[in-house]
């Protein structure tokens, strides 16, 4: 299980700022809400970022918890801290465990001049899932949902559904066209192993190590050293990284890669700093130092280190988070070369905290911002690609040495010229990728949490 931050000798010291848990009559809020909302507010000023920033809500005189949580929340930068009544679900999400059909996809309009009707494209399947055991593969387009179209209207419930009848299509001369049989999904609890793809890419000797990582997952750590263990054995002298669609995870775990891709030299050297509020800074450097674990922490080495001078990274805006971290810490030391989109510009880590009265509500506030080693990072937006290639080639696997993104890093390396073959083969319209198609919100997608413990 994942681990907790727990500063409670903190909390001793704000109890000023706990309400009375008693039910309040005039506005008809039981004891057991008062209490959630409690616990909210005494660990959001502990440990909030920007807890100066929050509005004075009596917290005995709010009838909804959740929309509590969320009414504090500094909407000016902060899209990412959550909030569960659900804590054990919250701790099998970090974990990998996932109740889902196993694919993952990309919402687009179906048709330029209408902005309806919806598809959604396969990007990858988790193997043994349902959606792998169904035969689905990156490139197919689901067009239909319980026998109806995919719109603006049914979306989410086709995105949340535990049970679907897909139908999939083709576009023949810019129209979409049925592909018959239907396919009938039950979503089922799967571990995720993030590792999707590995390989090595061989030319006139040279070997371009290729990694496609989905979540930064703590308990596949030693799987992870492994699979860069074949890379050291194997002698790549390149390493291209497929972050396109990991939103992030454990420090640790990005940190552990980072370690192990850059050159020897950065051992001992800064991996991050961080920033905390005023209050969680005061009490950690009187505690345990300003030059401590939580506001400095340095690169270490491992066996299977790699000591590359440089770094191909894919990239999408559902890059974020813990993968963006293991960017931007590297950049001062050697060159990371990012292809692909802009990525989605989270530089801030959560912590979980779960109350303790065995209500098993649970909070997912940010706590601090990452700094690099020249703290050059722009927090206004995601870090831009130095070659921007659209993530549209679906007609071609992930690990594919013709798929555009990767053939791009490959064509950087090798010298060759396969991107723009891939490019030019690539037959579909040009749909359109729209932010304007909303699901509920789901901050975890683009997750970065602290895993140690005080």
């Amino acid at each position: 299980m994942k681990k907790i931050l727990k500063l409670r000798v903190l909390l001793l010291v704000l109890t000023s700022l706990i309400i009375v848990t008693s039910c309040d009559s005039d506005n008809d809020i039981s004891s057991k809400t008062i209490k959630v909302n409690n616990f909210i507010k005494e660990n959001m000023d502990a440990y909030y970022l920007w807890n100066e920033e929050m509005p004075d809500l009596n917290p005995s005189k709010q009838k909804d918890s959740e929309a509590y949580f969320y009414d504090l929340i500094y909407d000016d930068i902060d899209r990412w801290s959550y909030i569960t009544d659900d804590a054990n679900s919250l701790y099998d999400y970090f974990d990998g465990i996932r109740k889902e059909m196993g694919y993952s996809l990309m919402f687009y309009l179906a048709y330029e001049n209408n902005d309806n009707d919806v598809v959604a494209l396969v990007e990858y399947v988790e193997p043994n899932s349902p959606a792998a055991i169904a035969g689905l593969k990156r490139g197919d387009m689901i067009v239909k949902y319980n026998d109806e179209y995919l719109t603006r209207d049914n979306i989410n419930d086709f995105y949340y559904a535990e049970e679907a009848k897909i139908g999939l299509g083709v576009y023949v001369d810019g129209l979409i066209e049925d592909v018959s049989p239907s396919i009938n999904l039950t979503a089922a609890e799967l571990q995720i192993n993030p590792i999707l793809v590995n390989k090595v890419f061989v030319k006139d000797g040279n070997k371009v190590g290729y990694l496609a990582y989905t979540s930064f997952i703590s308990d596949f750590d030693d799987e992870l050293k492994d699979v860069f263990a074949a890379f050291k054995s194997e002698g790549i002298t390149d390493l291209i990284l497929d972050l396109r669609y990991n939103g992030g995870g454990a420090v640790s775990t990005a940190k552990l890669m980072a370690g192990m891709i850059g050159p020897s030299s950065k051992e001992n050297d800064l991996f991050i700093r961080t920033a905390y509020n005023d209050i969680l800074t005061d009490f950690l450097e009187g505690e345990y130092g300003a030059d401590s674990e939580y506001f400095i922490d340095n690169f270490e080495s491992y066996e299977t280190d790699l000591d590359l001078n440089r770094l191909y990274v894919l990239t999408t805006s559902g890059t974020a988070s813990a993968s963006e971290m293991v960017m931007y810490s590297l950049m001062p030391y050697m060159d990371v070369i990012q292809i692909g989109e802009q990525s989605h510009g989270k530089y801030y880590a959560s912590i979980t905290i779960e109350d303790e009265e065995g209500m098993n509500w649970a909070i997912q506030p940010l706590i601090y911002r990452a700094e690099n080693k020249t703290n050059s990072i722009d927090y206004s937006q995601g870090l831009i690609p130095d070659y921007e290639v659209m993530d549209r080639d679906y007609d071609h696997q992930l690990g594919d040495e013709n798929e555009a993104l990767t053939a791009t890093a490959l064509d950087l390396i090798w010298g060759t010229n396969m991107a723009q073959e891939s490019l030019k083969s690539i037959k579909k319209p040009a749909l359109l990728n729209t932010s304007a198609i909303k699901t509920k919100r789901n901050p975890l997608k683009y997750e970065m949490y602290i895993d140690r413990e005080l």
